[in-house]
């Protein structure tokens, strides 16, 4: 299912994103989503990254104090990143 949008951009974005449709034989809206898909999924990245190295410095931090094995599962559920990791 197709959401109709009405956006505005700068006469050098209009100019670059003809181009772009041009080049890669698509049409402006298929360059848009694909760009917007691909910005996501490198947010996405991103935050899974983030989460990862808040987990392993939570576990450096936390495992001198609890005295014992921390697991990658246990790291997961003490920092409520199941979503990223």
């Amino acid at each position: 299912m197709k959401v109709r949008k009405n956006i505005t951009l700068s006469k050098n974005a209009e100019r670059f994103l003809k181009e772009l449709a041009k080049e890669m034989e698509k049409s402006q809206s298929e360059v848009i989503e694909e760009l917007i898909v691909k910005k996501a999924k490198e947010k996405e990245k991103e935050n899974r990254l983030k989460a990862f190295e808040d987990m392993v410095k939570t576990v450096r931090e936390t495992k001198p104090a609890l005295g014992k094995e921390i697991t990658f599962r246990k790291a997961k559920e003490m920092m409520g990143v199941d979503k990223y990791l």
